[in-house]
């Protein structure tokens, strides 16, 4: 399992407060079905399990529309994508579902999906070029294999177009969404607008890419005018939403630092609604980190050394358990014993009675039952390998003040 840092859990991506945020974007799939070239590695989140997505969902109040998407694709693991949107349907009737993929294999599962209560799917659809997509793509892999480019790029191509259609006549509106890189793709665009909005999609949705400062040969952010340009275009053709480029590459020096988590990179900083660049504002969001609550005002910690997470939650004996002093400084509290090995499924349920009074539990790996089952008893589990004290205080609203000295 991958272990994440703590600084790169997915984030807010407006200034609105919860109670104003209408559409939420879930990541639910852990398989990835492709790598692009110049896209820079990140650990950017781990697929959410059911319970902790209706937790997730739980927490926002007002939510219209739920996207299920990435880290991986969710057509890679299609049962757990049905079983997540047949569990959203069930609890919240009152949700619209989309879907974000690739687009590998949807056609032949259109009418299932639909069925389950998928209202609408947003292809990824970066060129209509094969030259150009063996240049965007590191690799594909439309089995469980990865198979060469040249074999990859037109099954891709094929299915993309074919999938629109047939999404659109299972009666899923299709969106369109393609990352802008310039010197690459950007001159295509146009006609890949063109193409999908006669194939039947409805709508398009324009990213600036982000480079990998790693690779000095990849292309760069485009600008915001060079955004606006491209989108006119693409309007004649299918309704079209530019993202807004950050503040790196818009230049504007408004600053202002989108809510989430502490330390995070300032070219990730949104540029202010009011700021006069015409930026714009992003209206989607992402789950956040677990919040404290009057209920559960307290943190889980399993550590061999007091010091960092670093144990799988399999392997603990104890719990350290944080959380406020009448002070307000947040600090060790007490240690509880885990439930002993070898009780099966019921050792995941007496953990989360020891945990009654717990948001979160930070371990530095965790198997899928666990996570599960505390998920489901309102027990977000985090994987982290950082400092103890650091990420307990960033999961309290903190920075680097307000620390324990112990």
């Amino acid at each position: 399992m991958t272990v994440i840092p703590i600084t790169s859990a997915p984030r807010l991506a407006s200034q609105a407060s919860e109670a104003t945020i209408t559409t939420l974007q879930l990541p639910v799939a852990s398989v990835a079905v492709c790598r692009m070239r110049y896209a820079p590695e990140t650990g950017a989140g781990e697929a959410l399990h059911a319970a902790e997505i209706l937790a997730e969902v739980g927490r926002h109040q007002g939510l219209a529309h739920v996207d299920l998407e990435g880290p991986g694709d969710p057509m890679a693991s299609m049962a757990a994508t049905l079983a997540t949107v047949a569990l959203l349907k069930q609890q919240h009737p009152e949700l619209t579902i989309g879907l974000t993929t690739l687009g590998l294999g949807i056609g032949e599962h259109a009418a299932e999906l639909a069925a389950a209560g998928v209202n609408s799917v947003t292809l990824l659809v970066e060129t209509l070029d094969a030259a150009t997509a063996e240049n965007l793509y590191a690799w594909i892999r439309p089995g469980k294999k990865t198979i060469p480019l040249k074999q990859a790029v037109p099954l891709l191509l094929e299915e993309q177009a074919k999938a629109v259609a047939i999404m659109a006549a299972a009666g899923m509106t299709v969106h369109v969404r393609t990352t802008v890189y310039p010197g690459i793709n950007a001159h295509q665009i146009v006609t890949i607008a063109e193409t999908m909005a006669q194939l039947g999609a409805m709508a398009m949705h324009l990213v600036p890419c982000v480079p990998d400062p790693q690779q000095a040969n990849g292309p760069g952010v485009p600008t915001r005018v060079h955004m606006e340009q491209i989108a006119k275009l693409t309007s004649q053709f299918l309704p079209t939403k530019a993202q807004q480029v950050t503040v790196a590459a818009c230049g504007c020096g408004c600053g202002v630092q989108s809510p989430g988590v502490p330390g995070q990179d300032p070219a990730a900083f949104d540029c202010s609604p009011d700021c006069g660049c015409g930026c714009g504002a992003v209206t989607q969001a992402r789950p956040g980190l677990p919040k404290p609550s009057a209920e559960r005002p307290r943190v889980a910690v399993v550590s061999s050394t007091g010091m960092d997470v670093d144990l799988h939650l399999g392997q603990a004996r104890t719990i350290l358990i944080y959380g406020p002093r009448a002070d307000g400084l947040t600090c060790l509290l007490e240690t509880r014993q885990a439930p002993e090995p070898g009780s099966g499924e019921s050792r995941w349920e007496q953990l989360a009675d020891t945990l009654h009074d717990c948001f979160a539990l930070l371990a530095a790996s965790a198997g899928g039952r666990p996570r599960e089952v505390l998920g489901g008893r309102g027990i977000r589990v985090v994987l982290t390998e950082d400092n103890i004290e650091g990420t307990v205080d960033v999961l309290y609203g903190g920075g680097k003040k307000h620390k324990c000295k112990q």
